[in-house]
């Protein structure tokens, strides 16, 4: 009887150690744990609307992953992999930035025989249909695709680039919670079931890899980055940040939904990712003020 009292201290002390030696014993308290999140959390409550956010220190896992994995409306971010897909060709030698591409606006659905062309006033970038039938040069489309978040920029490059590699480039790169589906205004295939969604925490990893040079490569990850500084529509992240501080971003819009996705430098050179979803919006400008809070508050949070 003495050995089994022995016995049963013995295994309860291995297994109190085994725990807390255990990897769940010692990791790092959950996103959902951090005060950032919390905060943020808050603020959103009682919001009307849908919102995700992603937010983490640059390389490092996230501070706050709120309805992270949920895949949204991805409006003008999907763009991103566009231009991910024009530099992973650059690379491959299959397309050059100074080859150019005539302007048109008449493209084929991805189902059926069907054809389409875009709306010029849902458009955001005047200047490039008034080049129709003249030929301008890829590095120009890409520049005013994210830029001016241009569609018919867009729809040329992925005319040019094709549907099917681009998800290649997305599936090859590992880059989980991003689906890229269609060209812009292709209603059919939209009916079809097929839509360009993403969800915050993919779109956070996919500007961690471009951050750390790992998408194509360290030269093209920084080419993409120095494209991104120079965003047009600043109505979002930048809003909540000390003017002048550098934010390479991409913003996305549609009924009910504001998104933008940023890579944000400190003043002391570090960097963090914020990216902020949402849908279902019924007063966007309510919402778009509530995504500066939310800037706000990465940004005073990051910088301690």
């Amino acid at each position: 009887m003495k050995m089994l009292k022995i016995s049963t201290v013995l295994v309860k002390t291995f297994l109190v150690g085994a725990l807390l030696m255990s990897p769940l014993a010692s990791a790092a308290p959950s996103a959902q744990a951090n005060p950032l999140a919390q905060i943020m959390a808050k603020t959103v409550s009682k919001q009307p609307g849908h919102f995700a956010v992603y937010a983490a220190r640059s390389g490092q896992a996230p501070d706050v992953c709120l309805n992270c994995d949920d895949l949204i409306n991805a409006a003008s971010t999907m763009k991103l992999f566009v231009l991910d897909t024009a530099y992973e060709a650059f690379t491959k030698g299959t397309l050059r930035p100074d080859d150019t591409i005539v302007v048109h606006n008449h493209f084929h659905s991805l189902v059926g025989k069907g054809s389409f062309a875009l709306e010029q006033k849902e458009d955001s970038y005047d200047p490039l249909y008034a080049q129709a039938d003249k030929p301008v040069p890829v590095s120009e489309l890409l520049r005013v695709m994210i830029q001016y978040s241009s569609n018919l920029a867009t729809n040329l490059m992925i005319e040019k680039l094709g549907v099917f590699p681009i998800r290649s480039v997305v599936k090859a790169q590992g880059l989980n919670g991003i689906v890229f589906g269609r060209m812009i205004e292709d209603f059919d295939a939209n009916d079809h079931g097929i839509r360009n969604q993403v969800s915050a925490r993919g779109l956070g990893n996919f500007l961690q890899k471009l951050d750390s040079g790992q998408i194509v490569g360290k030269a093209q990850s920084q080419s993409m980055i120095q494209i991104m500084l120079g965003q047009k529509f600043n109505d979002i992240i930048p809003p909540g940040l000390p003017a002048g501080t550098p934010v390479a971003h991409k913003t996305g819009w549609v009924d009910g939904v504001r998104n933008d996705a940023a890579i944000v430098t400190l003043p002391d050179g570090k960097r963090y990712i914020l990216v902020v979803l949402t849908s279902g919006l019924p007063d966007e400008q309510a919402g778009i003020r509530v995504l500066n809070t939310l800037s706000h508050q990465a940004y005073e949070y990051f910088l301690k």
